[in-house]
């Protein structure tokens, strides 16, 4: 059931030009022209191309589409139909979080091909990459739930977007690491990259915490904002 909600969603996805440019192209495009400047600091371009990944192509299109599926009542049809609304929810946050994980290795692999190192320790950057596209579609979840159409999904999103970018840039160019900087969506993810390629490892698990709270409390606040009737 849920791989074919998944197949429907996705198929939705490609078919909006908009939607489609946002979650496939943008990423891809900025993660690459960051390889055409400076690629002396390979930590701070592999954080840039996750962050860049996790924000538009999860965070922004789970927002996005669940908004257009409840606008035109798509979600209240198949709140109908068999699916729990587990299932239903579970189903159109596939194909985002599917995209946006195949993205992350295409850059990766343009990244390594273009010189960048093999991490010391791969599992940490796997951990960036997964912890942080649950918790993006978390966040995403309770953004549409506050966002009455697709367009205005473009302002809903900005303040977790931005503080994504924030807590990345903030981490990274700090020669030591405040716990503070790790409760800011996306100082964790630079922190496990900056682990992952051969930094220290002695916020692993401060960094590990504050993903894994920052999901809990997104998905305890998707629970209780998620919206399955149009917003007026």
């Amino acid at each position: 059931m849920i791989l074919a909600l998944s197949r429907t969603e996705l198929t939705l996805l490609l078919r909006n030009k908009t939607a489609a440019s946002l979650a496939l192209a943008m990423p891809l495009l900025l993660g690459a022209l960051l390889l055409v400047n400076d690629t002396s600091d390979w930590t701070l371009t592999i954080t840039l191309q996750l962050v860049m990944m996790l924000g538009f192509t999860v965070y922004t299109t789970v927002t996005t589409s669940l908004v257009a599926r409840r606008q035109d009542l798509y979600l209240k049809r198949l709140r109908t139909g068999e699916a729990s609304d587990r299932v239903v929810v579970l189903g159109l946050l596939v194909p985002a979080t599917a995209l946006g994980l195949a993205q992350a290795v295409v850059l990766l692999g343009i990244s390594r091909a273009a010189g960048a190192p093999l991490p010391d320790r791969p599992l940490l950057l796997v951990l960036a990459v997964v912890g942080g596209a649950a918790m993006c579609c978390a966040a995403g979840v309770v953004t549409s739930g506050i966002t009455s159409t697709p367009e205005l999904a473009q302002i809903t999103t900005a303040p977790f977007f931005f503080a994504l970018f924030g807590g990345a840039l903030w981490t990274w160019a700090s020669d030591t690491v405040d716990h503070r900087m790790l409760l800011v969506p996306g100082g964790q993810i630079a922190e496990l990259v900056k682990a992952a390629l051969g930094g220290a490892t002695d916020n692993v698990v401060p960094a590990t915490a504050s993903l894994a709270a920052w999901t809990a409390i997104g998905a305890a606040l998707a629970v209780r904002h998620f919206r399955w009737e149009p917003r007026t």
